[in-house]
């Protein structure tokens, strides 16, 4: 005689397995989504981090540019003064030649700026350019700025300009404003009409 199999106990077995099923298939979807949030968040902080190491670059660059602005004025004040040409010579001093070619490199270059902020390296390397004055001794006024910032997970930026100088001079001549009154306004010209009183004169002394 045949056992007695209830239709009950068939249809709770296909919903266990219907139930595993579904539970499987959820498990992976959480499991996809949860990996395509975090490969996103690993782009966006990627993302970030370059950006940060691209204006940290930048602003090396910036800054760099404006402090040998100003040297450029004062350490050239004596060559304009004569009408001279001024150059960078004074920036490039400690520049060598690297790979021995005669012209200025990168890895011969002088280091100006290192430091290191919110987790960022910055360094920024200036040398000269092929202008045939060799690696420290400018002659066009033109030279190399390079600019590198590095920070957490790679990120790493590289930023390479070219500063030019660009100032014409001439000579300075003696100060020639009226020193008295004579003909020439100027210190070795007699003067007429000299003046020696320096009293106050049609003013009320109250």
């Amino acid at each position: 005689m045949l056992p007695n199999i209830d239709p009950g106990t068939r249809q709770d077995g296909y919903i266990i397995i219907a139930a595993v099923l579904i539970l499987a298939l959820l498990t992976i979807i959480c499991a996809s989504a949860s990996n395509m949030s975090t490969t996103e968040m690993k782009i966006a902080t990627n993302e970030l981090l370059y950006e940060r190491a691209f204006y940290a670059a930048e602003a090396g660059v910036q800054q760099l540019t404006e402090v040998l602005g100003a040297q450029y004025l004062i350490k050239n004040k004596a060559i304009l003064s004569t009408g001279g040409t001024p150059t960078w010579s004074f920036a490039l001093r400690g520049a060598v030649d690297s790979d021995k070619d005669g012209v200025g490199d990168f890895r011969g270059g002088v280091c100006l700026l290192e430091t290191e902020f919110d987790e960022v390296e910055l360094k920024v390397r200036i040398w000269n350019n092929d202008d045939g004055g060799g690696p420290a001794n400018d002659t066009d006024g033109l030279i190399y700025v390079h600019s590198t910032a590095g920070g957490p997970r790679g990120a790493l930026c590289r930023i390479r300009v070219m500063l030019a100088g660009r100032i014409a001079g001439e000579a300075v001549s003696d100060y020639s404003a009226q020193a008295g009154a004579g003909p020439g306004k100027n210190f070795v010209s007699n003067d007429a009409d000299v003046m020696t009183d320096f009293t106050q004169t049609g003013l009320n002394a109250n």
